[in-house]
């Protein structure tokens, strides 16, 4: 009986665990290149994708938005569309009990529009300057799919 205590106990520690918490701002934003009535065409398909990462080390932010923005980008292609525009993300980072050994979970849920544009898409996120890093070398141990 008193296993299923310890149990408890330990499963109640790990749903208290420490989170951090940044995003974009309330309102989706598009590159300064993109912006303007000709720049892109009017039709947009609303887009999301979501990844799951398990770090060590450190978390880089910037990092990990770029590659949960190239995979969106890759949906948009799929859908015709060679730029995004109204864009927004948040970002959940679950520390670990133990910061040197533990790893950190990072849920990364990114939101963008897909259009066309004669004009290049800039490759980078959105609202970097509003990230929130975990100091140390990142090593990135498992990155998962998972639906938004």
């Amino acid at each position: 009986m008193a296993n299923v205590f310890i149990k408890l106990r330990r499963a109640r520690d790990r749903s208290k665990a420490e989170s951090l918490h940044c995003s974009s701002g309330d309102e989706p934003q598009t590159h300064p290149s993109l912006s303007g009535e000709s720049a892109t065409c009017r039709r947009r398909v609303p887009i999301v994708h979501s990844d799951l990462f398990t770090c060590k080390g450190g978390v880089d932010v910037p990092k990990l938005l770029r590659a949960t923005r190239m995979s969106l980008l890759e949906k948009a292609e799929f859908l015709g569309g060679n730029v995004l525009v109204e864009e927004s993300w948040e970002l959940t980072i679950r520390m670990p009990k133990d910061p040197r050994h533990g790893p950190y979970r990072v849920r990364v849920r990114y939101l963008a529009s897909a259009s066309r544009s004669s004009r290049p898409d800039p490759q980078k996120p959105v609202a970097l300057d509003k990230v929130r890093n975990i100091p140390g070398l990142m090593t990135i141990l498992e990155r998962e799919e998972v639906t938004p």
